[in-house]
Parts: C-alpha cells; structure tokens; sequence
C-alpha cells in the first residue's frame, strides 16, 4: 500500500491542547517513522494569525452543514473575504452565496444530513472562480492564491455532532479523525494512479493532490471535549492509520484483533 503523502499541522490557540498534541507525538510516534518534511507539526496560532499555506482544512462542524458558527465562521470567511474584496462587494453577500455553495453540494452528497464521524471533501475551487472570465475558469492550481492567502481549495467536512451540542460519544473525536485521513489519502491516491480520469475533474477543474491539512481541536469547542482527552483520541488515531497504511492488510483482520483496536479506542476516550 502506497505511503502518507500528506502532513498534518494541528493548529489551536488553546496551550494545554497543543501541549498535549506535542507530548503523545513524541511519545508515540518516532520522527523516524515518517519523512522530515510529512511529520505532523504542531502550532499554538489561531486561524487568522497563521502565515502558511495549505491545501485543505478541516471542518469539525455539524452534520448539516452550516458553517455560520464557530471555528466553521472562521473558515467560510476566509474563503469569502477575498472574494469580496476583488469583487468590490460586502462580505456578507458573498458568505451567503458561500455558504449556499456549500449547502447545495451538501445536499447533493448527502440529502441533508451527514453522519457524524464520516468526512467529504468540498472543493471550493468551482465556487471561488465561478464567475471569473472563460480565461480565468481555466485556472491552474498556482492560481488558486489569487482568491484566499492559504492557496486552500479543500474543507475536509467532518461533523462532530448533526447539531450545535456536548458530544454525546467522546470517540467521535477518533471517528472524525480516521475518517479524515482516508478521505484525504484516497483523494490523494486516485489522483496518483489516474484512475478514471475523467471522474477527477468537476465543473472543468482538474482535482489537486493534498500536501497539507491543517486540523484543530476536534469537539473542544460547543462539543466541550477535555483537552487531554481530545488530543489522546486525535493522536491515536492518526497514528494507528499510518499504521494501517504501512502494514495493513485486510486478510489479517480476525474478530480478535478488531475486538483489541476497539477496546484501545474507548479506553483512550476514557483517560
């Protein structure tokens, strides 16, 4: 099975979370196992003072998508911010149309409601060019810097709960994780093997490989997740998938082995 091809930043302003993430990271997964450059970093920084670019970012809202609260707030307006500004209208015009963009796709994949735990991808690149010129609509993936200063295209959309509330199930949080990474490595590997070509390409835009997700705390925010906690599920999680994604093999999987992972996930929510 084909390697990780994409590192990870866990990016939140809270200290005791980036703490957390920093000490189960170097307890539990060598920086041998891994390429310098896809090792996961980690980041004391809110959204808006963050500097770097990246390709997508994960959305850890609700299962109907209303990213109008919240860390979900932060990313709509990044993505309609620009827009505005070269568009010469308010903002406020353009998260409306945004977050309908969203909506209408929303729908479309999931008929309302996405279950908690799971993850798509949304591609944000056909809405932020959608009433560019016939030349601007041919954009390449360097262009996309031109409509947000992340050069993100992707929101991973991973709900933690179908509506604003305490997380009824705190190994949502490992749900929502591995979730993530296999929607991002697979989006990752039919772009590498080519496969079905014509399929990666929506509303005339070639699909981009993900280099790099930034993730923050999962289910900290109305979920009030404990922090420790949080991070024990989100690094276990990452970690085991690249795990998987080394050594896995589905002819080897016996209930025995199933019954020990999931003994190992409700003991760390549990911690």
């Amino acid at each position: 099975m084909p390697a990780i091809s994409f590192s990870l930043t866990f990016l939140d302003i809270d200290p005791a979370l980036v703490s957390a993430w920093s000490r189960l990271l170097s307890e539990q997964f060598p920086r041998s196992r891994l390429r310098e450059e896809l090792y996961p970093v980690v980041l004391e920084s809110s959204l808006k003072n963050y500097k770097e670019s990246f390709d997508c970012i994960v959305s850890p809202g609700n299962s109907f998508a209303r990213m109008d609260g919240g860390f979900d707030l932060l990313i709509s307006r990044f993505f309609s911010e620009q827009r505005a500004k070269m568009a010469g209208v308010e903002e406020k015009e353009v998260l409306r149309d945004m977050l309908k963009y969203v909506q209408d796709g929303h729908f479309r994949r999931w008929k309302g409601l996405q279950p908690v735990g799971s993850c798509y991808l949304i591609d944000m690149l056909p809405w932020m060019t959608e009433t560019s010129s016939s030349a601007e609509s041919e954009a390449e993936e360097t262009e996309v810097v031109a409509w947000n200063r992340f050069r993100c295209r992707y929101v991973a959309h991973s709900p933690t709960m179908r509506v604003p509330s305490a997380l009824w199930r705190e190994e949502i949080v490992y749900d929502c994780m591995w979730s993530m990474l296999n929607e991002v490595y697979n989006h990752n590997e039919a772009i590498a093997a080519d496969e079905q070509q014509e399929k990666n390409i929506k509303c005339g835009f070639k699909q981009q490989r993900i280099r790099k997700v930034v993730v923050s705390g999962l289910g900290t925010g109305t979920g009030g997740l404990d922090r420790e906690v949080c991070a024990q599920l989100m690094v276990s999680a990452y970690v085991a998938f690249v795990s998987a994604v080394e050594n896995g093999d589905a002819n080897e999987w016996r209930w025995s082995t199933a019954q020990a992972w999931d003994k190992k996930i409700s003991a760390t929510a549990k911690k």
